[in-house]
């Protein structure tokens, strides 16, 4: 399923219409251990790029070895993780990390019990570049950007190998935006403040640990009276 609106909020249990609905089995022969059971509303996708973001939630599971299929964003909103990685200490994720794992990075996904995330997914085949981030599992840092501060910036803390998806922390000061067309889709988690959003749909404020999406193209006008912290994840297709 596709939201229709220009912009919107993610709700943890999906869309308020729909809610969370089973998904397929896992397939078994990808798996050590376990018998999961995965949920999940889809705010928005484009099947025929390998795009989509949304709310997912499975039970305990253990997966193969192996490279990740995919380019995934993860905001963990219960639950922890564990992401062996060969000749690498392991990675630990817990509920409140954001992280990211590039495709084709080797790792095991060790989840111990039940999960539930905001994710975002992309999966292409094009190859333009060659960063570090492409090398890791990227946990997003939240405190490099010191709200304390008087400049507003923005810190890209990951990079896809097609240079279509990338993660950034931003802080601003203030903001007044008149509206104008957005360049790429962006998923955005507040971190500390608030910010308004606007378009031909209406105006909505989103506050600290609230996450919202903005549809590419659409007119939007933003508006932020504090001094505002928010992790941007953006998808501009190729």
């Amino acid at each position: 399923m596709t939201d229709k609106a220009s912009f919107f909020k993610f709700e943890a249990e999906g869309s308020s219409n729909n809610g969370l609905k089973e998904w397929e089995t896992i397939d078994p022969n990808n798996l050590i251990s376990g018998n999961p059971i995965q949920r999940g509303h889809i705010y928005h996708e484009n099947p025929n790029i390998g795009y989509m973001t949304g709310v997912w939630d499975c039970t305990e599971f253990v997966d193969q070895m192996g490279p990740y299929p995919v380019d995934e964003f993860m905001l963990f909103l219960e639950g922890e993780l564990f992401l062996d990685v060969p000749n690498e200490k392991t990675v630990h994720i817990k509920a409140g990390d954001a992280f990211i794992i590039p495709k084709g990075f080797v790792c095991q996904w060790r989840q111990p019990g039940y999960v539930k995330k905001i994710f975002m997914i992309v999966d292409e085949n094009i190859l333009k570049a060659q960063n570090p981030s492409l090398e890791r599992i990227t946990v997003i840092n939240f405190d490099k950007q010191n709200i304390n501060s008087d400049i507003s910036n923005k810190d890209i803390q990951f990079l896809n190998a097609a240079g279509t998806m990338w993660v950034e922390v931003e802080q601003l000061c203030s903001l007044i935006q008149p509206s104008i067309k957005a360049t790429e889709n962006k998923l955005v988690t507040i971190l500390e403040g608030a910010i308004e959003i606007g378009s031909s749909d209406g105006a909505a404020t989103f506050e600290t640990g609230e996450t919202f999406y903005i549809k590419k193209d659409s007119e939007i006008s933003m508006k932020a009276d504090v001094k505002t912290k928010m992790i941007n994840v953006c998808y501009q297709a190729p």
